[in-house]
């Protein structure tokens, strides 16, 4: 696309040295490998994460936000909600209160998680996917598009 690359997965550290803030714009479908393997590298040099939240969107001050996480133009994230590190909150996801999102999640466009509800550790949810009241989604799933999920979800499922 034209643009000068100022630096490689080698050279992260050098990079962290100039600039200490660091925002990873790589996303998550199908495995959250590359996402982690690149929070962790910067991590491990001490680069500071900042928590990214679109002016378009709505976080109330009674959720938390992990280190790394990036919430995009309206999304919603409720009153007691708490959403891990490294997370992505795609344009117009609902995270509604008292739900858990844990580390290393991408919750899609449109998608909704009710209140209450538990999203596992690296775990995809679909655009327009919705996670009814109360329900747990077991860690490393995978929730297709414009699903509807009633009921718990086992570690490593792909619901589709």
């Amino acid at each position: 696309m034209g643009y000068d690359v100022a630096g490689t997965d080698e050279s992260i550290e050098e990079l962290v040295r100039d600039c200490p803030q660091a925002v990873i714009g790589v996303g998550q479908i199908k495995d959250a490998g590359p996402r982690i393997g690149l929070f962790l590298k910067l991590m491990d040099f001490n680069a500071e994460m900042p928590v990214i939240v679109s002016p378009y969107s709505k976080v109330s001050r009674h959720s938390s936000l992990g280190d790394g996480s990036l919430v995009f133009h309206h999304a919603v994230v409720n009153a007691s909600a708490v959403v891990g590190q490294n997370c992505i909150l795609n344009n117009k996801s609902l995270i509604e209160h008292d739900a858990v999102i844990e580390d290393h999640c991408h919750i899609s466009t449109g998608a909704i998680v009710n209140g209450g509800a538990k999203v596992g550790r690296e775990c995809f949810v679909g655009s327009g996917a919705i996670l009814h009241e109360g329900v747990c989604v077991g860690e490393n799933s995978i929730i297709g598009a414009g699903k509807v999920v009633r009921e718990d979800v086992e570690p490593g499922s792909i619901y589709k």
